[in-house]
């Protein structure tokens, strides 16, 4: 079943004492194309992300957005400095003995001195936080492509009707085509009889005019390859593959043998069918625009 374009997911991990929130909005574009926000301490997932969505995303313009949320004040630890805590006591010794102060050297006055106690983030756990993004990340692209689908299944039933609605009107063009010749021959007839040329081969002539005119007018093979591509476009639809540029090549081809049908006639009433099949080509290739 082929899939749409436009689409939103969301989710929301807990990882230990923070959570992660992931958010993916998708539009119709031409090509993949991905743009994303990433906290700090999940930039070294960027690569692995985008395989990800990738895998799932083939074609349009996606953003993501990731947030990392500390819920509770336990991402620091205070770690003391023992080497500089050493350097400030051998200082306040050397002070005291240089002028032979006797006040002691106390706790307070060791911790006062600058970086004695330096701040450092915890290590998270980077296994168990990829695990999280992952989870996360996959919550969110299962809401994408629920909507991606619901509106694939809707284009799916637009273009089926629309093929229908072609081999109607080529079916329409291959009835008018006897008749298109059956009035040339008439026309042709009344015009030998009218004119200056009435001897006994004027029948032949009249044959071999209206033979060359049934074959400057033949679109049997433009029919029939527009059938063709009728059943392949039908198929296409059905495929789980990316379908959206098959899609639009094969519209392609159906325009290419349509315009041959509309320059190899002039019954009003073919001309008439063929441009209601141009239309319906059109509309086809402004839809499948939206397919992934």
């Amino acid at each position: 079943m082929i899939h749409g374009m436009t689409g939103f997911g969301k989710s929301k991990v807990a990882v230990g004492d923070a959570t992660l929130r992931v958010e993916i909005k998708t539009f119709n574009h031409k090509f993949f194309e991905l743009s994303h926000k990433l906290p700090d301490n999940l930039q070294v997932f960027e690569e692995p992300i985008k395989k990800i969505i990738k895998q799932k995303i083939r074609r349009g313009k996606c953003y993501l957005w990731i947030q990392y949320e500390q819920t509770a004040d336990k991402s620091i630890d205070a770690v003391v400095d023992m080497k500089k805590l050493q350097r400030y006591h051998a200082l306040l010794r050397g002070i005291k003995k240089r002028f032979a102060i006797k006040d002691e050297i106390t706790l307070t006055q060791l911790l006062s001195f600058p970086e004695v106690i330096v701040y450092k983030p915890k290590p998270e756990n980077k296994k168990r936080l990829w695990q999280c993004t992952s989870q996360a990340l996959h919550k969110a692209l299962a809401g994408v492509q629920k909507m991606r689908l619901h509106e694939g299944t809707a284009l799916n039933r637009d273009l089926a009707q629309r093929a229908r609605n072609i081999e109607k009107a080529l079916h329409k063009i291959k009835g008018f085509l006897p008749q298109e010749i059956n009035r040339f021959r008439l026309k042709l007839k009344e015009k030998i009889n009218n004119g200056l040329d009435k001897n006994s081969q004027r029948n032949e002539r009249l044959e071999a005019e209206v033979a060359l005119f049934a074959k400057n007018c033949d679109i049997s093979e433009e029919i029939t390859r527009l059938h063709a591509h009728i059943d392949n476009f039908r198929d296409t639809l059905k495929t789980k593959k990316e379908a959206g540029k098959v899609l639009d090549f094969i519209a392609q081809e159906m325009q290419r043998e349509i315009n041959t049908v509309g320059a190899k006639s002039s019954d009003f009433k073919i001309a008439k069918e063929v441009i209601f099949t141009k239309g319906e080509i059109e509309k086809i290739r402004e839809q499948v625009q939206n397919i992934e």
